[in-house]
């Protein structure tokens, strides 16, 4: 396995994450570690699409780039991390520590980086 594959099955062993993937910013899973009940090509597809009307929202208005979203929902949190062309998604449950996976989530992303240039 690669390190960016061990980067995200790591991820998705922290407690109160349900998943993880890398996705490219047009939709592709690079790499992806999700629950039985999520599917990667439904959780790629919803990124895709969030980044990229929220960023032409932002530029439209004049903030600049986004490096990292978090959304809120009934039955749980995602973190979405952005890694120059590509975007490193958690999906949590409601209960996760938000905070502690928004650490993990930027550690990752460095790896990730880190991993990528190397290749």
């Amino acid at each position: 396995m690669s390190k960016i594959h061990d980067c995200v099955a790591e991820l998705h062993r922290l407690p109160g994450v349900k998943g993880a993937a890398l996705i490219t910013n047009d939709g592709l899973v690079v790499a992806s570690s999700l629950a039985e009940s999520l599917q990667s090509d439904v959780i790629s597809g919803l990124t895709s699409y969030l980044l990229m009307t929220t960023q032409r929202c932002l530029e439209e208005g004049g903030l600049g780039k986004a490096t990292q979203y978090v959304l809120t929902a009934t039955h749980g949190k995602a973190i979405v991390v952005s890694i120059d062309d590509s975007s490193l998604v958690l999906m949590l449950d409601q209960f996760a520590d938000l905070a502690a996976a928004r650490r993990e989530a930027s550690e990752a992303a460095q790896r990730i980086r880190r991993a990528s240039r190397l290749a």
